[in-house]
């Protein structure tokens, strides 16, 4: 599968980039100037119309960024920085002085897009265990799945590329010195395939649906108590990582990693397997809890129900993100999105106000009773004041209640997702 555009097409696409490309100007032989590109933005035009797919592989100036993403990672791999060059021509570099076979090049390369990729990351030690001695592999859909280190994926996965300073940047770093990196012989990993294209700088539509995916499994395992979070002090705090692979061939070759940031980072890693308040008090019980809740992710991931499940897997993003964000404000803001995109119509809430919907919908969807049902009422209308406040007048932080009223939103969430994943549950059922 490629873009196949027309021969007339790739023709008038490498004369217009050749001329642009002498207008390029490259920093210590490796950065290149982003305000040097910008004669490539008029060349899109040259571009098919009906080519919306592009903008879901790259981006919105999918030509542009792929241009710039790809030379600026061919600079760093062969030449890395060059003091002694503050300033040149690309035209100027060796490898880079002919701008109709270069141009020829790009274009081959654009052309034959997407690419095939797989991005891997290390879950918790307590979630690893019980894949490494009960599950082994669990599909969660066509592109996701988990599984647990063994030869196999050694194998499949190598940790080096063997391009010198790309191993470098992929290599486990300390104060003092650098190491070959390891997968973690004791670790289970997530894995998503996708098709598109990925920078050297993470730009691309690509690596932002990843990373989407991950807070979207994160935040459903949250709401259906497969995780709950254990936070811990860290006098250094890490960044999670994405590994990613090309498809080369008829091999995986290591690409790059993509870090997550500080906070999701921290949420992550605090991550832990939920034992019901202590009712999960032995490893079988723990293990076919799991197992579960495993199920219920796959049955969400996977569902043709896709009107649903893309709701569903927002919200959980939602979710997790604002479990993530060290500002309560925020996080109280993020929350009530979650309730609002779960259970949110706009047709209905024009007519009758987006608060009533919402609190009357959550009440009925999860209230086991008329007194819970009054208390979700009563409490949701609390819930929006404060949203009111927090947006229209400002605030500078929660009150005591008020904290006490997100952490009663954050259980309305999570009780509203249960409650969808069993309907998408109960569908498939019917189907079988």
């Amino acid at each position: 599968m490629s873009l196949e555009l027309h021969p007339r097409c790739k023709e008038r696409l490498v004369e217009s980039i050749a001329g642009q490309l002498l207008n390029i100007n490259v920093k210590n032989k490796m950065f290149i100037e982003r305000s040097s590109c910008i004669g490539l933005f008029d060349i899109e035009n040259i571009l098919p119309r009906d080519m919306g797919n592009l903008s879901s592989y790259i981006g919105e100036h999918p030509l542009v960024d792929f241009i710039y993403e790809t030379l600026s990672r061919e600079l760093g791999e062969k030449f890395g920085y060059d003091s002694d060059i503050p300033l040149c021509k690309l035209t100027e570099i060796e490898e880079y002085t002919e701008t109709n076979q270069l141009a020829t090049r790009l274009v081959e390369q654009f052309d034959s897009l997407p690419w095939q990729y797989t991005f891997t990351i290390e879950l918790g030690a307590d979630l690893s265990k019980i894949f490494h001695e009960s599950i082994g592999e669990f599909k969660l859909s066509e592109r996701i799945l988990i599984r647990k280190f063994d030869d196999e994926f050694s194998e499949s996965f190598p940790t080096m590329s063997g391009l010198e300073k790309r191993d470098s940047d992929l290599c486990e770093n300390n104060l003092l010195f650098s190491l070959p990196r390891n997968w973690n012989q004791d670790a289970a990993f997530l894995q998503v395939n996708s098709l598109g294209f990925v920078g050297r700088y993470g730009v691309g539509e690509v690596l932002k649906e990843v990373e989407e995916m991950l807070k979207s499994f994160c935040g459903l395992g949250l709401a259906l108590r497969l995780f709950k979070i254990d936070s811990k002090y860290r006098s250094t705090p890490t960044k999670s990582k994405f590994y990613s692979h090309q498809r080369q061939d008829d091999s995986w070759v290591a690409f790059g990693k993509h870090e997550l940031d500080y906070n999701e980072s921290d949420t992550f890693h605090d991550l832990v397997l939920h034992d019901l308040n202590g009712q999960l008090d032995d490893y079988e019980k723990l293990s076919n809890w799991v197992n579960l809740r495993m199920n219920d992710i796959k049955v969400t991931f996977s569902s043709q129900n896709k009107d649903i499940t893309n709701k569903l897997l927002l919200a959980c993003q939602w979710l997790f993100e604002s479990c993530s964000v060290k500002n309560e404000l925020l996080s109280f803001v993020q929350t009530t999105v979650v309730i609002e995109i779960l259970l949110g119509d706009k047709a209905l809430s024009e007519q009758i106000g987006l608060g009533t919907l919402l609190r009357n919908r959550c009440a009925y969807l999860i209230g086991t009773s008329q007194t819970q049902r009054d208390e979700i009422l009563a409490d949701f209308q609390e819930i929006y004041d404060v949203r009111s406040k927090i947006v229209h007048a400002g605030k500078s932080r929660l009150s005591s209640k008020e904290m006490s009223l997100l952490h009663k939103l954050q259980w309305m969430c999570r009780r509203v997702i249960q409650e969808e994943v069993k309907l998408l549950s109960n569908e498939e059922v019917g189907k079988v």
